[in-house]
């Protein structure tokens, strides 16, 4: 306790550039709780450092100084986060790096800086509200709830590494996702990583305990309750349907070689007519990563007819591929990055375009001025892919309907709304070879087990260098591949759950846990406590 005493009264002490890299490194230490690391009681250590450099900021008497210094320890906090969480986003850059290099500090400073800014408000916001006792941690917990709804949703959005994650590492944690949703999540994992601040400032403590120790109970006891109920793993060897998942794990720099193109379109081939594994049923789909197909299969028939040849009429080739809407060289052309349904004749069935495109990877917001100065968006695609405005379902002649997401898309929990008939699984294909031996795919796969958690549905996964798998309504894992592996999984199509919500918790429950919360800061700030903290003394 001594070590501790003393430890906070050094923080009580820091100013400046010091009290902004203490900040920094909790917030970097913090990331290691996302995966692959799952190392989340870290964040219980390092929240509340947080709430106690802004204690020592909510002493000042200027309220403009208060929420400058707030925004900034808050800032440092999330850049340090997401520096240390998305670093890897610059090995995408290393795929040409004559080309790209100068976009690596953007990528391991510029986005974590923009991402931290919502951060920083939300610190300087809540520091107006700041009380002492318990209602602050209600009020940073909502503050940072909000921010990172916000920042999911501006801009086009990019909830990557939300902070909600870091309290569902396994599928025991992830079933309170299917009630309330990461939004709410988000906020829930603020507010128990930061209770521990009462502990060694002794406002509250055992209130706070309390609250940790029931909102926790909860969390996993409810998990327990819903898995305990679920059916065993083994169980969907009896399903109906098989599905054959291709991953080849070829390297990015492999996939943009003209050169060897017959070569990866081989080797999709050649593993599609592999065995079966042992026990496997014969699958009724075979299903190839994001941009498999290294043609435009309009332009290319012969490409249609050898894929073709891998079925049989009551089985389904689902690819990745490049879609067109005119003829080769057509100056009015656009490219659309889809998902193709082949049948046994060479027919395309279907093909669903991508609606949430990668800024810069897919396309360049304001496209005409970088044309000007020559630069382009990393995807090969000369003037970049168009998206499709409307997602639908895609139901096969056989009965069975899925929801198409491609890379990204998967990890937008206001994105998985849809048109159509309601799907049996989500079917997300993906190209994760961009960034190498990295946390990020293991990030990606992470977040995509989410969605299949609040819809209720199957995850369904064909990822070029992994992680192919498929996944249960409760985020179970059924069959999968381990990155960079060379193989095929054939693994049964869980069966669909009566889901909480309908189309999976919203905004609105996001917004009636923010009004559940902000209830509670304000009861244990006014009722319990009964002053503002323009009524504290500063702190000594």
């Amino acid at each position: 306790m001594r070590i501790l005493a003393t430890a906070t009264s050094y923080m009580k002490t820091l100013r400046g550039l010091k009290r902004q890299l203490l900040s920094f490194v909790c917030g970097g230490v913090s990331a290691f709780a996302l995966a692959p690391f799952y190392l989340f009681p870290l964040a219980f250590f390092t929240f509340p450092v947080l709430v106690l450099l802004l204690d020592n900021i909510a002493c000042k008497t200027c309220r403009k100084q208060r929420f400058k210094l707030a925004f900034f320890t808050s800032f440092s906090f999330a850049f340090g986060y997401f520096v240390f969480g998305l670093w890897w986003l610059s090995s995408a850059m290393l795929i040409d790096p004559v080309s790209f290099g100068w976009a690596i500090p953007l990528a391991i400073f510029g986005l974590p800086f923009y991402l931290a800014l919502y951060w920083g408000f939300a610190g300087g916001v809540a520091i107006v509200f700041w009380r002492e006792g318990l209602s602050r941690i209600f009020v940073l917990a909502l503050a940072l709830g909000v921010a990172e709804l916000l920042r999911s949703i501006m801009f086009t959005g990019f909830p990557w590494n939300a902070i909600g994650y870091t309290i569902m590492p396994t599928p025991l944690f992830m079933q309170s996702d299917a009630v309330v949703g990461l939004y709410a999540m988000n906020t829930l994992a603020v507010l128990l990583y930061s209770l521990p601040a009462t502990l060694i400032d002794k406002s509250g403590q055992w209130l706070a305990l309390g609250i940790g120790l029931v909102l926790f109970c909860t969390h996993t006891g409810f998990g327990i309750f819903r898995l305990y109920n679920a059916p065993p793993i083994e169980s969907y060897d009896r399903a109906d349907r098989w599905v054959r998942l291709v991953q080849p794990s070829i390297k990015q720099d492999e996939k943009l070689d003209n050169e060897v193109r017959y070569a990866m379109f081989d080797a999709h081939m050649q593993l599609s007519k592999k065995p079966l594994t042992d026990g496997a049923h014969e699958p009724a789909y075979i299903v190839w990563p994001e941009t498999a197909v290294p043609y435009i299969l309009d332009y290319v028939p012969e490409a249609k007819m050898r894929i073709a040849s891998l079925l049989r009429p009551d089985q389904w080739a689902i690819v990745g591929a490049v879609r067109s809407t005119g003829r080769p060289n057509d100056e009015n052309n656009k490219y659309f990055n889809t998902i193709s349904v082949i049948d046994s004749n060479g027919d395309v069935l279907a093909s669903s375009d991508k609606v949430h495109l990668v800024p810069f990877g897919e396309y360049l917001p304001f496209q005409q001025i970088f044309d000007r100065i020559g630069l382009h968006a990393l995807a090969v695609m000369a003037g970049g892919y168009s998206n499709s405005t409307i997602r639908k379902t895609v139901t096969l002649p056989d009965g069975f309907v899925y929801l198409p997401m491609i890379c990204y898309e998967v990890i937008f929990p206001n994105g998985m709304g849809y048109e159509g008939d309601k799907p049996q699984a989500i079917l997300n294909v993906t190209n994760d070879a961009w960034f190498g031996v990295t946390p990020g795919p293991y990030q990606h796969f992470d977040q995509a087990r989410l969605r299949a958690v609040e819809l209720g549905i199957p995850l369904i996964r064909a990822a070029n260098n992994g992680l192919s798998a498929v996944v249960d309504p409760y985020g179970r894992i059924v069959r999968s591949l381990d990155q960079n592996a060379v193989g095929v999984i054939d693994a049964p199509i869980p069966a669909a759950i009566v889901p909480i919500w309908n189309k999976g918790p919203n905004f609105l429950h996001a917004f009636v846990a923010f009004l559940v919360i902000l209830t509670f800061s304000i009861m244990f700030g006014y009722v319990k406590n009964g002053r503002s903290i323009d009524k504290l003394e500063p702190m000594r």
